[in-house]
Parts: C-alpha cells; structure tokens; sequence
C-alpha cells in the first residue's frame, strides 16, 4: 500500500465532507425525478386500460342489441315459414285450384320492412306457390345452397343462406329455407323466405361507434353477409381462419383487440351471437376519438411534470451550487482555523488533527513517520536587538524555508508556537529523516540572516527527530516527547545542530 502525502490525506478528507452532501443532494433529486415519473406512468396506463374498458363495454352492448334486433327480425321470418309449411301440409289445401290456394296460402303473409317474398319449391326446385300479384323471373332454384341443402334428409331446421343477388329483385338478399316431408317423410321440398340485406344495413346506420368503426355481420363459416360502412365487394368475402374470426367463433360473446377479419386493421372487436343462428354479430371500435382524448391529457400532464421536473432540477442544480459555494466557504474556514496567521503554516491545532488522522493509517499500511522539533536559536535575542517587526519577517524566512522542504517530500511544516516549528514526514529511512533534518537546518543557515548574538553571527534553527513505525507500537504523544528530547540535546550541545532520539542516533 503507497502512502499518500499528507496534504493529500487532507484534501481527501476536505473534498469527502463537501461532497457527501452534493452526492446527497443529486440522489434525492434523481429518486424524486424517477418517482414522478413512474406516478405519472402509473396513472396513465390506468386511464390508458380505462379507455379500453370503456371502449369494450360499450362495443359489447352495441353488438348484444343489435344482434337481438337480427335475431328478433329472423325469427318473425321464421314463424311466417313454419306456418306456411304447416298450411302446405293440407290435402285440403293441395286440392284447390292454383290461384285460389296461392290466395289462401299467401292471404295472411307477413308483411314486414326488409321481408321479400315468401316461395314454396317442390322437390325439384321448380317454384310452386308463390303471392298472388308477384312474377318470378325464374321457376327453377334447384342450384342454390339454400335448396340442396335440405335434400340429403335429416333435420337442418332453419337454414340461412349466403348473400346473394334475388333473381325477383335484383337486391342483395339473404334467404332462410325449411324443409317440407311428404307423406312418408320423404324430401318434399322447401318453404322460403328473403330478407333484403339493405334492410340490415339501415338497422346499423344509426349506431354511433365513431369514425372507422364497422358492424358486420358474419356467418360461422366465415362467409360475411352484410357490413356497414357498406362496401359491396366486402360481400361473400370469407374472414374465416383468421386469429380473431377463430376467436368469435369459439365463444359466444366477448371483447378484444386484435386485427379485424375483414381489412386487418387494429380494432377493439366485440361480438355476439345471434341467438340460436349460426350467425356472428360484430362490432369494431377503432376508439381513435377516445385514445385522442387520452393522447391530449397524457401530453397536457406530461407538459405539466416535464416543468414541474425542470423546476425541481433547477432548484437543485441551484442548491447543488449553493452547496458547492458554502463547502468551499467551510473548507475556506477550516483552512484559515488551521493556518497559523503570520507564516502561512499550518498551526498546532492543523498538526494535531493531521497527526490524528495520519497515526492510523501508517499503522495500518506499515509505513513510518518522521517528526521534526525545531526552534529558531537565540530568538528573544533577535528580538531585542531588532524588535519584533524584524522577528516576524524572520518567522516567515523560516516557515518558507521548512515548508519546501516538507512539501517535497509530501510532508507537512507547522507552527507550534513562538519560535518553534514541527515537520511530519511520512514513509523515510531513518538516515532519510536525518537527512531532512539536516536539510532544513542548512536551508535556514544559508538565508544568512544577520544576528550578532547567533550562532555563527546569522539566524539558525536546531532540530530534534524522531523516527517512528506505528504499526510496532507506541503513541503519537510518545513520538513527540521523543523529538522534543532530541531538540533539547541539540540546543545543549551548542545550537544549530540536528539530532536524533538515541535509537535514531545509533542507526545514523
């Protein structure tokens, strides 16, 4: 482990108190800052989902109606055929002439919006019965899907067919077809009716489901009948085997997003059976006028935390440098509290917090520490001679002098006191920190600072060292005395002279 210079150990620890609250301080900002962010991500994707639900539930209740309005209109259709395949069971019936028994069979017809005509095909889809007053372009239906499939027996029920173009009306028509049984239950044919698909499309003109929304009604085989907006090549287009088309057929109502069947446009679907019919109800949301209003107050909140943020980091970028100024202002402080006034040095108090500091950490790295006691000789001489304006400048003289040769070493120079001056000197030899002593001492000698009573006629200094190792043991205080010892055996043997503690004078 290196020893770090003194100086630097103090700079360390200056710098580590001013930044501990800065570092502080751009934490709590930046934890405030992510907070407002995550509320604000919070709250929107809750009325982001709440927007969806609500577009959803109203989707669900569009379809349900509607659907009820198909089922409910199919079902009238289907009572007029049930009835009129009851009434074409009659011998009675058959026996009458043609025109005749059309008026009766056809007398009591339903007579509703959207329902076209009511027809009875014989086993060979040759027409057969017919209203009185209508004149059929054709005779023969054998061909189509709603005819052929009730040929092959068993119980179809009602049939609903694929829209198609009435050969009577030239309209796009959607048909429903029973089966009629002879005598013995053979295939006797089929009763018939129409419902005229424009009948259904203005049953869906009414619903307010927003720009690029459709309703549509689909077939479970996939076959599309009708869909508003209406689009005449959308019909007979076949949406099945899709995701969302499996979906709607799978259940028998519910609500999700997904790509429409029909255009593959993101919609939110919702649909419905209709009731017992192999029929699919559908309604697609784009929700585009609702997700606008959503986009509005999500940018219109984002504008808010985007300044309430700004505020808060000027604020602390404010109080960052507030910090910063009243750090350097304390460490100002510190220094002038540290620093002896007439040399610039540090002073006792700097010393004793420095070697307090510093003790440890030689003990904990294994290196040693060198103290230098010092003390101007003659120094109350000095004074009387010259006053003690004169005394002050040669303080200084010496402070500077003992301060290069700390600094190079990365040591620290003190003022004590009066005329005396201490220097600690981390990781030297012992013959190192004699060499010191002995460097300092030259240095002060050769400034040639006259002094009639001094050593030599010019101003000295003697130095006392002691050479410790805090990790063998021993005291920062023990230290001192040590040195302090040495400078008083270098004052008695005659002034301006280094010496050592007797250990340390051995080993040089």
């Amino acid at each position: 482990m290196t020893f770090r210079p003194i100086e630097e150990v103090m700079r360390l620890q200056s710098g580590r108190q001013s930044g501990r609250g800065r570092t502080a301080l751009l934490a709590l900002t930046g934890a405030v800052l992510v907070a407002i962010c995550l509320v604000f991500t919070f709250v929107m994707a809750g009325w982001y989902r709440d927007v969806g639900r609500g577009l959803g539930a109203s989707g669900e209740s569009v379809a349900a109606a509607v659907a009820e309005e198909v089922d409910r209109n199919i079902e009238l259709l289907d009572l007029a055929l049930r009835a009129l395949s009851q009434q074409w069971s009659k011998p009675d019936l058959q026996a009458m002439p043609t025109a005749l028994r059309d008026r009766v069979l056809f007398d009591n017809a339903m007579r509703a919006p959207g329902f076209g005509n009511l027809l009875v095909l014989d086993r060979d889809g040759a027409l057969v019965a017919h209203p009185p007053g209508t004149d059929p372009v054709s005779s023969r239906f054998g061909d189509r899907d709603y005819f052929r499939v009730h040929i092959a027996g068993g119980s179809v029920g009602l049939f609903v067919s694929k829209p198609f173009q009435s050969r009577l009306s030239g309209r796009w028509t959607l048909a429903l077809s029973r089966r009629i049984d002879g005598p013995g239950g053979e295939f006797g044919g089929i009763v018939l009716g129409t419902l005229d698909l424009g009948y259904l499309a203005k049953l869906y003109k009414p619903l307010a489901i927003g720009p690029g929304s459709a309703v549509t009604l689909f077939r479970t085989d996939g076959t599309v009948i009708t869909r508003e907006p209406f689009v005449q090549a959308d019909i007979r287009l076949w949406a099945g085997g899709g995701d969302a088309f499996n979906r709607m057929r799978s259940t028998h109502s519910g609500t999700f997003a997904g790509a429409s069947p029909i255009d593959g446009e993101e919609r939110i679907i919702s649909y419905h059976r209709v009731g017992n019919l192999p029929l699919i109800q559908a309604v697609e949301i784009t929700g585009e006028a609702a997700y606008a209003d959503w986009w509005r107050r999500a940018v219109a909140v984002a504008g808010l935390l985007t300044l309430l943020c700004l505020g808060s980091m000027g604020l602390s970028l404010r109080l960052y440098r507030e910090v910063g100024r009243r750090a350097i202002a304390e460490a100002e402080l510190s220094r002038l509290a540290g620093t002896d006034a007439l040399t610039g040095l540090a002073n006792r108090r700097q010393f004793e917090a420095v070697l307090g500091r510093v003790w440890p950490r030689a003990a904990a790295s294994g290196e040693s520490l060198a103290l230098l006691m010092i003390d101007a000789d003659a120094f109350k001489a000095y004074n009387d001679l010259f006053g003690h304006q004169a005394g002050d400048g040669v303080l200084r003289a010496i402070a500077g002098r003992l301060d290069r040769v700390a600094r190079d070493l990365g040591g620290l120079a003190c003022r004590c006191g009066g005329e005396e001056f201490i220097l600690l000197v981390p990781s030297v030899t012992e013959a190192g920190a004699l060499a010191t002593a002995e460097a300092a001492r030259a240095g002060v000698e050769a400034l040639a600072l006259p002094h009639p009573r001094g050593v030599a006629s010019v101003v000295t200094i003697s130095v006392g060292v002691s050479m410790q190792r805090p990790a063998a043991g021993g005291t920062a205080e023990g230290a001192l005395a040590e040195a302090d010892a040495a400078l008083y055996r270098a004052k008695a043997e005659g002034r301006n002279r280094c010496r050592g503690a007797p250990a340390l004078d051995r080993a040089a």
